[in-house]
């Protein structure tokens, strides 16, 4: 007798996107942002961030060895065509300037393009809400929500 096993697909529930200041907490070992990110795991959250975050957060001995383990538990998603293509959407609807925004616009069409409902962790105030405002317009993207840090 052949038994049959049932497959469950683990519901997604969104996902938990962390910018340079996000992660550097967490490398840092910020109560708060550790806690943040377990209650997200623990919701189904997948925890992602952009593969030039970890270049803006490096860190060197003990803790560039803390900052690799803490990455092989996250999705880094990488900056390819997709991402860089809604970046250039972002900047042109939200009329911020590519220079000074990039990283930003970076940061936000990652996180446009991940399983919705999105949250993005960040200590900007001035461009990534401006900038995930203009995400809303992009077709077929979630409303990023942002946790301030």
């Amino acid at each position: 007798m052949v038994s049959k096993r049932l497959k469950i697909k683990a519901k997604s529930e969104g996902t938990l996107v962390l910018d340079a200041q996000g992660l550097s907490l967490h490398a840092d070992g910020d109560e708060g942002m550790r806690a943040r990110i377990e209650v997200a795991q623990q919701r189904g959250r997948r925890v992602a961030l952009p593969a030039l975050t970890p270049l803006e957060v490096r860190r060197t001995g003990e803790a560039a060895k803390r900052l690799q383990s803490l990455l092989s538990r996250f999705d880094v998603k990488p900056v390819n065509d997709a991402v860089t293509d809604a970046a250039a959407k972002l900047l042109d609807a939200s009329g911020l300037d590519g220079r000074e925004c990039l990283v930003d616009a970076l940061v936000v069409a990652t996180a446009a393009l991940c399983s919705p409902p999105v949250l993005l962790v960040t200590s900007d105030k001035s461009h990534i809400p401006t900038l995930c405002k203009a995400a809303e317009e992009l077709p077929g993207s979630p409303v990023v929500k942002i946790i301030n840090v």
